[in-house]
């Protein structure tokens, strides 16, 4: 059988699509059933994705593109460490603080409907490289930045990558996973990105204090290295390739992974069911918003945009907030937002633990809800001191993280393949949308010290997505992409 399949595709053609990823001795120890049998279809491609178990192969492509997605949350956070700092050395006002803030996000707004849509076109890798490398090539741009103007040039670049990456990242491990245990195989390569997060916070309250704020952004740029390694050390998607109707170049792709699985894969067997499945007409951009999928995108919109009014309305202004209204020392302030980072991290892995359990709607919504509560609770007792405040809103952004980790695995479960890069691109332009304008709420109550106005305004938006996802969102746990299509 493994002859016969070698024999149907065009000399070299597994050879070439597969380069520098499967060796003669990753072959050997397969045996006949490791490659698919009857004809190549998408139905058969499917299929042998969906009896293939996580394996050596899928464990290198989510620490690679996890790499890439740590340093994208690394990159999106270095500014709560640094703007102290920034804000002395260029004496900056409220109105520039919060435009450094916001600014990138206008870049991360492009990037999110850019590179999606490079990702539908080109590949799933070369969208994530591209994107990667700008996010490391600006980063270590900025640690030279020699003003306000040109640091914040920079970032907004920067942001292209940054609000690119994400997406297209989350898009390609769904599709190289089966449905069976997808949600907790998604999500811990997820939590790479609230990792990313606290590791940025703890690391800026070491380093910042002593070694000054551009050390931040030239760590920042090691995403530069995947741009020239990702392609050659992990295969393309096969489900986007089947899709496009290269069904050769998607064989390669997929005994890149066979090839890597730890016992002789059983034969797929009859795959009628999966062929069916590949049947739906092909979906364009503008059916997103037409009636089979138009529940699903304004959940996923409510979804993204309430994520990006927290992240950016609150985090980035947290130590900040407990120097200038609670006037904290500075190195406490870092330290009490590295805090907060810290229980982004913990609910995110408990998630991943429950979320192929309980399904994607109830952890999202419960999370949300928490989430609102929290920051109710910050509103009312804001004129405490800092350490309660800083526990209600470590509160807040340990819940929002919970569901925001979730919205990884749902939101590309929601589309499909035609356009599941570009689904999840909208959700993360909203996210950026909403980045634009929440660090202003916080920047117009920082003068009078009252915070409650801004705590509970916050508060509203978790609840209202919570509402959204319940009510038009769909379940997806255990269910093969596919199958999901409409």
């Amino acid at each position: 059988m493994l002859s016969q399949r070698q024999d149907a595709a065009p000399p070299g053609a597994a050879v070439a699509a597969t380069a520098g990823i499967v060796t003669t001795a990753d072959r050997a120890g397969q045996s006949a059933a490791a490659i698919g049998s009857g004809p190549l279809t998408r139905g058969n491609i499917v299929a042998r994705i969906e009896r293939m178990p996580g394996n050596a192969m899928h464990i290198r492509a989510r620490l690679l593109i996890g790499l890439a997605t740590f340093f994208d949350g690394f990159d999106v956070i270095a500014i709560a460490a640094t703007l102290p700092l920034l804000i002395a050395q260029w004496s900056l006002t409220p109105g520039q603080i919060g435009f450094l803030i916001a600014a990138p996000s206008v870049g991360q707004l492009v990037g999110a409907l850019l590179f999606p849509g490079l990702a539908e076109r080109f590949g799933r890798l070369r969208s994530i490289g591209w994107s990667a490398g700008i996010i490391g090539l600006m980063s270590l741009a900025c640690g030279f930045a020699p003003s306000f103007e040109i640091f914040a040039l920079l970032r907004i670049v920067q942001g292209l990558g940054l609000g690119g990456e994400l997406p297209v990242a989350a898009t390609y491990i769904n599709e190289v996973t089966r449905a069976h245990g997808r949600g907790r195989f998604v999500l811990l390569y997820e939590v790479v990105f609230p990792i990313g997060l606290m590791v940025s916070n703890g690391i800026g309250a070491w380093l910042v204090p002593h070694y000054g704020w551009e050390v931040m952004y030239f760590i920042g740029g090691v995403p530069l290295v995947l741009f020239f390694i990702l392609r050659r050390v992990i295969p393309e998607s096969p489900r986007w390739l089947a899709e496009k109707g290269r069904l050769e170049e998607a064989d390669a792709a997929l005994r890149a992974f066979e090839a890597r699985a730890r016992t002789p894969l059983p034969p797929p067997g009859d795959t009628s069911a999966y062929e069916r499945m590949t049947q739906h007409p092909r979906r364009r951009v503008r059916d997103l918003v037409g009636k089979p999928y138009i529940g699903r995108t304004l959940a996923v919109w409510m979804l993204w945009a309430t994520c990006g009014f927290i992240q950016y309305g609150l985090s980035t202004w947290l130590p900040t907030v407990y120097k200038t209204v609670y006037h904290a020392p500075l190195q406490l302030a870092l330290n009490l937002a590295a805090g907060a980072s810290v229980l982004g991290v913990v609910g995110s892995l408990v998630c991943a633990m429950i979320v192929d359990k309980v399904g994607r709607k109830p952890v999202i919504n419960v999370s949300f809800l928490l989430c609102a509560l929290s920051l109710v609770l910050a509103g009312v007792f804001h004129a405490s001191n800092v350490y309660v405040v800083a526990t209600l809103c470590a509160l807040a952004m340990g819940f929002l993280a919970s569901g925001f980790i979730t919205a990884y695995v749902y939101t590309p479960e929601l589309y499909p393949t035609s356009v599941r890069a570009m689904g999840c691109g909208l959700g993360g332009a909203w996210l950026k949308l909403a980045a634009i304008f929440a660090p202003g709420l916080i920047a117009s109550t920082i003068g009078s010290g009252d915070l409650s106005v801004a705590f509970f305004a916050l508060s509203v938006v978790p609840a209202l997505a919570a509402v959204t996802v319940h009510f038009l969102g769909i379940e997806t746990k255990g269910r093969v992409l596919e199958e999901l299509e409409v």
